[in-house]
């Protein structure tokens, strides 16, 4: 089965279909032998610390990397945080030397 991410910031849980996130599990629970991804990514990956949250509505394959709280704000894009650095700037040069 092939598993693709879906990231939405904040990430606070991770998220999938019973079958898949079990599979996930599979692939980070620590073993003898990791066949299928290098002890550095496993590491990382282990280090993370999300919970694991079965939710059958997500369709399988899928693994949801997203906010635990509804609500959340993502952060600013790199477009809207561009343009408050474009305007903070311009407000700077406006400014008379005193």
């Amino acid at each position: 089965m092939e598993l693709l991410f879906v990231r939405t910031e904040p990430v606070q849980e991770i998220a999938a279909e019973p079958a898949t996130l079990d599979l996930l599990i599979d692939i980070l629970r620590p073993k003898e032998d990791e066949p299928r991804a290098t002890p550095e990514l496993m590491t990382a990956a282990r280090a993370m610390g999300w919970p694991l949250v079965y939710d059958a509505t997500i369709r399988p394959g899928y693994v949801h990397c997203r906010p635990s709280n509804p609500d959340a704000v993502p952060p600013p894009s790199v477009e809207e945080m561009t343009e408050y650095f474009r305007a903070f700037m311009d407000a700077g040069r406006e400014q008379p030397d005193a």
